[in-house]
């Protein structure tokens, strides 16, 4: 890149208002830096005792992941300061839960690692439904879809491994 290309490119990012940006915008901004996102896993105990995953379906005309199924999440944007802290866990839960009550979210823990549009640092939470869901498919963990995106299998399997911690700690406090 040539100094005028850089001075050329730093004048237009400087154009750019902090928060939402056009699709192919973001999608070079996203290679090139570390996404910070929040992930939530959906989890329930089955009737038959199987904990089961909660994945919702992208659309076949998606720019990204196609037919694919994925956990919740979003990308952590700069209007989602500490005045509005939950503005992001508010876009997971009424946009793509479609306002469905859960659980308070189970911190699991920070996950950082490559995605097809580039790193992110994942802050991933499980959650589990008070009343029937209305979005996605409730999956088997023992048996995960192949369509499942790649990325999403480590925050599932930690979500699954903290949230049988907690029901085994839970089970420990309340013996029968």
């Amino acid at each position: 890149m040539t100094d005028r290309e850089e001075a050329e490119l730093v004048g237009l990012l400087k154009r750019l208002k902090p928060g939402f940006q056009p699709y192919k915008v973001f999608e070079q901004l996203a290679r090139l830096t570390v996404l910070s996102i929040i992930e939530f896993v959906p989890l329930r105990m089955s009737q038959g005792g199987k904990i089961e995953v909660l994945l919702l379906e992208r659309g076949d005309n998606a720019p990204i992941w196609p037919g694919e199924v994925h956990t919740p999440g979003t990308v952590i944007r700069p209007g989602d300061n500490a005045q509005n802290t939950y503005m992001a866990f508010d876009r997971i839960l009424n946009d793509e839960l479609q306002g469905t009550a859960f659980s308070n979210p189970h911190f699991v823990g920070s996950i950082l690692h490559e995605s097809k549009r580039g790193p992110e640092h994942a802050q991933v939470y499980w959650i589990e439904p008070e009343e029937p869901t209305t979005a996605g498919e409730w999956y088997n963990v023992e048996s995960l879809p192949d369509n499942l995106m790649e990325s999403q299998k480590a925050f599932i399997q930690a979500a699954i491994d903290n949230y049988k911690n907690a029901k085994q700690a839970k089970s420990d406090l309340n013996p029968i």
